[in-house]
């Protein structure tokens, strides 16, 4: 058997599988409609309609959530894939009659990766190693798939991106000499708002706030102590974080103007702020510890060194019980986001909950 004609093997198996997954995914929805009045989007309506930001002294509120499950892909199937996943991604496949080589397809992408306020992005099979990646010049592809994201902290995917996006994509594979085969525009608009439900109810940021008992902090002197604790100064001014500007795990702030200030050393500081965005961040395990428990150890040694008093968003005083109820309701949400693949600092995690 010639190596062309294998290739011709390979290629035409690879199409029939995408093409049978398409029909599954289509049949599926067929079967299960997803709509506003929904029975399932019924018991999902007493989600909040924006980020949970729940303070200590209260439970956050997501044991009874519904489960949200997403449609059995196997992630195997996926494996190759940088970036693009059809569980976070609505994805179109452009489907060629030759090869082309990267730096011709490089001269062709539009120049900005945004539609709306959602991320859109274009991927080549390689021909050599028979997987998904990034189109690189120098490199030959079999064929290309663009994808938008589904859900991102801006909202759901609309019908006025989705027809953005066609039209993007519609026009890329004209110029590749490719055929484009979309998804329906009403199917993914759905799983989008699906998508969404879930996301509301598990973008959770955590936040506990050390108040001066007595005199004021000046900058100096409170740059000194977040420094002893093992933050770094971040981006903005006024902002600290414990890890790395990659692996952020917690984050400390402090007002706004203060930071601003022309004479940060003129104005007096009483208030500082931490922060935990849970999708943002691996829940941890025994070797590396848990992150919310580095905030709360974060928070104890602060208080103790710069003579401050541990309080929630309304201003109460934060215990020990309230602190090991969070920690415990903390893990059923990490529980739900590992269980439909989306860990908590995982790649598809960071990419929804941005």
């Amino acid at each position: 058997m010639s190596f062309r004609l294998q290739l011709f093997l390979v290629g035409f198996v690879v199409l029939a599988y995408l093409g049978a997954r398409w029909w599954w995914l289509e049949r599926k929805l067929e079967q299960n409609p997803v709509s506003e009045t929904d029975d399932a989007l019924q018991a999902l309506s007493g989600l909040p309609p924006e980020r949970i930001d729940p303070t200590m002294s209260s439970p956050l509120g997501l044991a009874d959530s519904p489960p949200f499950e997403f449609a059995a892909l196997s992630l195997a199937a996926h494996e190759r894939r940088p970036v693009l996943h059809p569980q976070i991604d609505c994805i179109a496949m452009l489907d060629m009659d030759e090869a082309s080589t990267g730096d011709f397809a490089l001269s062709l992408m539009p120049t900005t990766r945004r539609i709306g306020s959602k991320t859109w992005r274009v991927e080549g099979f390689n021909a050599v190693t028979k997987t998904w990646e990034s189109v690189a010049a120098g490199q030959t592809y079999d064929y290309f798939q663009a994808g938008i994201q589904l859900v991102n902290r801006n909202g759901a995917l609309s019908d006025v991106e989705f027809s953005e996006f066609v039209a993007k994509a519609s026009h890329l594979a004209e110029s590749l000499g490719a055929s484009a085969d979309f998804p329906e525009m009403i199917s993914e608009v759905a799983r989008a708002k699906e998508l969404e439900q879930f996301t509301l109810a598990h973008d959770i940021c955590l936040s506990l706030h050390l108040v001066a008992k007595r005199a004021a902090w000046s900058f100096t002197y409170l740059q000194q102590h977040v420094q002893r604790a093992g933050f770094v100064a971040g981006v903005i001014p006024g902002r600290w974080v414990l890890g790395s500007s990659e692996h952020e795990l917690i984050a400390l702030t402090i007002d706004a103007q203060a930071a601003m200030a022309d004479d940060v050393e003129a104005v007096p500081i009483r208030k500082l702020t931490l922060l935990l965005d849970v999708p943002q961040v691996s829940r941890g395990d025994a070797h590396v510890g848990k992150p919310f428990d580095a905030m709360c150890d974060v928070a104890i040694r602060l208080s103790a060194g710069m003579e401050a008093a541990i309080v929630d968003e309304q201003g109460l005083s934060v215990d020990a019980q309230a602190l090991q109820r969070t920690a415990s309701e903390l893990e059923a949400v990490y529980d739900r986001l590992d269980k439909v693949g989306l860990s908590a600092g995982s790649s598809l995690a960071k990419r929804l909950f941005s």
